[in-house]
């Protein structure tokens, strides 16, 4: 700790540079913490920024893992009168497998309301979330995003309109991040908060951080929607195994209906505040769609309850069954619920633990205070003493499910190839929002712009300069993790080789959230008849690299289709937020190579125009549009030619079975700019077959190693 606030001092009081700063970063093994913190140091070069670095900086997330990758569940396609397209129910679900796996039943984590799986992967002031906490207790961890919500895109054409309303900061903080500062607060309890990492109203950067990540909760018809998670629950537990199920908030009734769904395959359950109260919009007591009870029951009309009145404090009054009955799919799985002393959840909960134990099942009630952990609100998982929060979730599953079962581990996935390994030695993981502007509406003020960022640092830094992946049009940073299922990619590659890592999705794309008021109109989502000639071996004879055969019916084309949401339609609004998100990137990350991919190629060229100190490279496989480009902000003209990126060397990638010829035009408009630009076919260097999508095909390996080499030798 000592030598890490000599360091933190030396680059506060700006007697080092920032090279130096992350070089002696690297020797002392924090280079991922000391990375997040540059921002912060150069802004607030106080004491107090100091030591609240260090301190992060001296329990980073450190991570030896034997997979990191992705699939989806419940992908189905729809026709339209314009094609086929993914009807937007489906499923996506990020995993991570631990080195050495510790317990024999993985962790399937399900976020709450207006969320997404962020919510349990890193506090919003860069501490470690929930996740890392699981890998490194030797949990294997599965996290989700539900239909609509983060990566698994809403589907306008066939769901109706986006909300009415985005996400406001009053709405937030009242209800989670300041609930002690509302004038107006939700109950007595809301005064006990004090853990928010921050100040927790606006202005906060931390506030700025979580509701980047918040979107609406798409639910017209709350009993489809739970029943439609009991098919996803289905197929994912299916696909698994036997696993644990936590979930939190609106979300909570996922833990009874993957119960309801596969009873054999759920072994225990915490339901962190799960929604409630029992029977208010929840007709069948804990969910709005079916759970079978025992004896059975035909509707839910039937099950009739009284009133309980508790006597304790600050409680509200709750419903019982009238006449008892079973939930005959929750026997015997250990259960815990747990209630943070602070969130408006705090007065009723207590009225859906009475309901699971009236109904015959194994619950524990953890209530932090009891504990004698005190001032948490409803989004503990993310306050400063989450890792505090986690230990007694901990001890409930030592103590009442791995105890209970066998200690024979489950292998972790391995790949049939060995430099084809998933496997990652990180030193630090997480994610951080750039660009979060504030954007006033007649509701309140809500976030605008914002661009996500995914980060991977190894735990062998190898070279000085992070590489920024940024992904194609309607697409999300999913196209470098590879296909998903422990098949790895760019990403993967970049990070074994020792670069720092750092994955983007671009304003209104995967997790960067989109709402209509905050970005403008969204175009349409892309079918696959426009999609599948990029991989179809009828439409590309030459295309020899694709996984599956391209065609409308092809599980791997599901797989990618699944991830495809439309654009923004104002395209120069778009390029304006990627250059000032992009330039808070790179400021923040130091110097970098972008790489980036079709529609998005431009990114690299906006920021190297931006920040050409920082960028050192640009590589641009088969990117969009000319380097000339219409931008209304940022400080430069309508229409303009780049003129800051002398010398700045850039590669444009073209495949020999793509079709696309624009590289030689883009590459003389960017020698022309002053950039030392090539253009490379990969046919030129003996790789034959690709299409437009190359760091998806067989052969991604190949490719990068092209583009590795050539980033070597001239960042």
């Amino acid at each position: 700790m000592t030598d890490v606030l000599t360091l933190y001092r030396s680059f506060a009081a700006r007697e080092i540079d920032r090279r130096e700063f992350l070089r002696r970063a690297s020797a002392l093994g924090i280079v991922g913490p000391a990375a997040s913190a540059l921002g912060v140091l150069a802004a607030a070069p106080t004491e107090a920024a100091v030591q609240q670095a260090a301190a992060a900086a001296a329990g980073p997330a450190a991570l030896d893992l034997a997979d990191w990758s992705y699939f989806w569940v419940g992908v189905t396609r729809a026709t339209l009168a314009r094609g086929t397209v993914v009807n937007g129910a489906q499923m996506y679900v990020e995993y991570w497998t631990p080195a050495t796996v510790r317990h024999p039943y993985p962790m399937v984590l399900v976020h709450g309301g207006g969320g997404q799986g962020l919510d349990w992967l890193a506090r919003p002031d860069g501490g470690p979330g929930w996740v890392t906490y699981l890998l490194q207790e030797g949990y294997r961890v599965y996290l989700v995003d539900r239909p609509g919500h983060g990566r698994s895109p809403f589907h306008p054409e066939l769901h109706g309109q986006f909300p009415e309303r985005a996400s406001t900061y009053a709405t937030l903080e009242r209800q989670f991040t300041a609930p002690e500062k509302a004038a107006t607060p939700y109950g007595p309890v809301a005064k006990l908060h004090t853990q928010w990492p921050g100040t927790g109203v606006l202005g906060d950067p931390t506030v700025d951080q979580t509701i980047a990540g918040q979107g609406g909760s798409y639910t017209a018809d709350l009993g489809a929607t739970h029943a439609h998670w009991g098919v996803l629950a289905g197929q994912l537990l299916d696909k698994i195994g036997p696993s644990i199920v936590m979930a939190h908030s609106a979300g909570g009734p996922s833990c009874w209906i993957y119960a309801n769904a596969r009873p054999a395959l759920v072994k225990g359950i915490v339901a962190v505040e799960p929604n409630g109260p029992a029977f208010g919009n929840l007709r069948w007591g804990l969910t709005a769609s079916r759970l079978e009870y025992d004896p059975p029951v035909a509707d839910a009309s039937e099950l009739t309850t009284v009133e309980v009145k508790p006597t304790e404090p600050n409680r509200d009054p709750y419903k019982l069954l009238a006449r008892p009955r079973k939930l005959k799919h929750l026997q015997g799985i250990p259960i815990a619920v747990i209630t943070a002393p602070a969130s408006y959840h705090y007065p009723y909960d207590m009225g859906s633990v009475a309901l699971l134990k009236q109904c015959g099942c194994t619950v524990q009630h953890i209530e932090l205070e009891k504990l004698g952990i005190t001032g948490n609100g409803h989004f503990m998982m993310m306050e400063r003493n989450n890792r505090e929060v986690l230990q007694p979730i901990l001890q409930f599953l030592q103590s009442s499910v791995t105890d209970k079962a066998s200690r024979a581990a489950a292998p972790a996935r391995r790949a049939a190839r060995a430099d084809e390994s998933p496997a990652l030695a990180l030193a630090d993981h997480g994610f951080f929002w750039t660009n979060v502007e504030r954007k006033t509406t007649p509701y309140g003020v809500i976030p605008s712009g914002q661009m996500y960022v995914q980060y991977l640092v190894p735990r062998q830094v190898r070279h000085d300069v992070a590489v920024v992946l940024v992904h194609g049009g309607t697409g999300q940073m999913l196209h470098y993790m590879g296909t998903g299922d422990g098949v790895p990619g760019w990403a993967h590659y970049f990070a074994q080789a020792g670069y720092r890592v750092y994955l983007v999705d671009r304003p209104g794309h995967g997790r960067a959230v989109y709402h209509p008021d905050a970005l403008g109109p969204i175009g349409p989502t892309p079918t696959y008849e426009q999609i599948a000639p990029n991989f179809s071996r009828a439409a590309r004879g030459a295309n020899r690299r694709w996984m599956g055969t391209g065609e409308i019916g092809d599980a791997v084309l599901d797989q990618f289709m699944a991830s495809q949401n439309g654009m923004p339609r104002d395209y120069a609004a778009q390029m304006a937020l990627w250059a000032k998100g992009g330039a808070a990137l790179v400021d923040r990350v130091g110097p970098a190579v972008i790489v980036s991919h079709s529609a998005g190629g431009p990114f690299g060229w906006l920021v190297a125009e931006e920040r050409p100190r920082l960028v050192k490279t640009v590589v641009c496989f088969e990117g969009a549009g000319a380097p000339v480009a219409a931008v209304p902000s940022v400080g430069f003209s309508a229409v303009r030619t780049l003129a800051n990126v002398k010398g700045v060397p850039m590669l444009y990638l073209t495949a020999e079975a793509s079709g696309r010829t624009e590289g030689p035009g883009i590459v003389a408009a960017l020698t022309k700019s002053g950039a030392a630009a090539e253009h490379m076919n990969l046919k030129d260097v003996g790789i034959l077959g690709n299409g437009h999508f190359a760091m998806l095909e067989s052969n991604r390996k190949q490719v990068f190693d092209v583009i590795s080499d050539w980033v070597s030798r001239k960042a």
